[in-house]
């Protein structure tokens, strides 16, 4: 192994030191910095609309699911009250069904009564 000297030492120090400023990246650390930046401030708006969207969605006064919810209740009530009209209305049909029956034979004992004495 043959032995450097001190100058031959420095000089290669010189030299690799050189190459690692070649090698570091010329503003690119700061625009990568810029874009970490950039995304940080991207996820803090996200997470504040996010925020937003839960507050609407779980406010127990006027939320989303409440107001679902409420729509169901009404639908169910509704449902109900159709069934009791559907019910009445076939209520009514067989009355008048039977009052066109009552009509018919008063109308047909006027007659007789009139013309069949």
């Amino acid at each position: 192994m043959v032995k450097k000297t001190q100058s031959q030492i420095l000089n290669d120090v010189l030299f690799e030191l050189q190459e690692i400023k070649r090698g570091l990246p010329n503003g690119e650390i700061v625009l990568i910095h810029k874009s970490l930046q950039d995304l940080e401030t991207g996820q803090k708006t996200l997470q504040s609309e996010i925020r937003t969207i839960q507050k609407r969605l779980f406010n127990p006064d006027n939320g989303l699911i409440v107001e679902v919810n409420k729509n169901t209740e009404f639908k169910i009530d509704n449902q109900k009250k159709l069934k009791d009209v559907e019910g009445l209305l076939s209520w009514k049909s067989n009355v008048t069904k039977a009052l066109w029956v009552i009509y018919s034979a008063i109308i047909g004992v006027i007659i007789k009564l009139l013309f069949w004495n």
